[in-house]
């Protein structure tokens, strides 16, 4: 043989090699899949104090526990605790969310919010963005990010009032 066509041989079998490769890197790569879902709670328990630095300012923790439906009718049991500072009518805060399901499968999200308190409607709207955790079961190794839009009605106090967020996330399980 000489040289031309070796060089030809080792050439047509580097090309088939990488066509190869990205074939299957692009058909078992994982593919991000949406998820949307309502949450609907109140408040279990809050502790809150007066920062003394301005007037309207106070700081404190809400834990609030609620459903989660998802969009294909599934209902998980949804349990949150948030870190808050409220300034005037502004509120920011830090959250963790866990949601279980009856077969036990879970995912946990931590989010950052803000919330605009609405006085004349008795209401705070409220947007969160952040991102998954973990997750157990068939959510285990769950990645991704999600966004809530949501708003309290009625007092954020133990037993009164609710509040309700629309979940907009998407997501990657690892492959099995």
């Amino acid at each position: 043989m000489n040289k031309t066509k070796i060089i030809t041989n080792w050439f047509f079998i580097g090309v088939l090699l990488i066509s190869l490769f990205l074939f299957f890197a692009t058909n078992f790569a994982q593919a991000q899949a949406p998820m949307e879902f309502k949450i609907f709670n109140n408040v279990a328990k809050v502790e809150s104090m007066p920062f003394p630095d301005e007037k309207g300012h106070a700081v404190g923790v809400v834990s609030r526990e609620g459903l989660a439906v998802l969009e294909n009718g599934e209902v998980g049991k949804q349990s949150a605790v948030l870190a808050f500072d409220v300034k005037g009518n502004v509120i920011t805060y830090d959250a963790v969310t866990t949601i279980v399901f009856p077969d036990t499968s879970s995912f946990v999200f931590k989010t950052k919010g803000t919330g605009e308190i609405k006085l004349e409607e008795k209401a705070v709207t409220t947007k969160q963005t952040g991102d998954f955790l973990r997750g157990t079961g068939k959510y285990e190794g769950i990645k991704g990010s999600l966004t809530i839009m949501g708003k309290q009605y009625g007092p954020a106090e133990a037993g009164k009032g609710y509040w309700i967020g629309n979940v907009t996330a998407t997501y990657t399980l690892p492959s099995k």
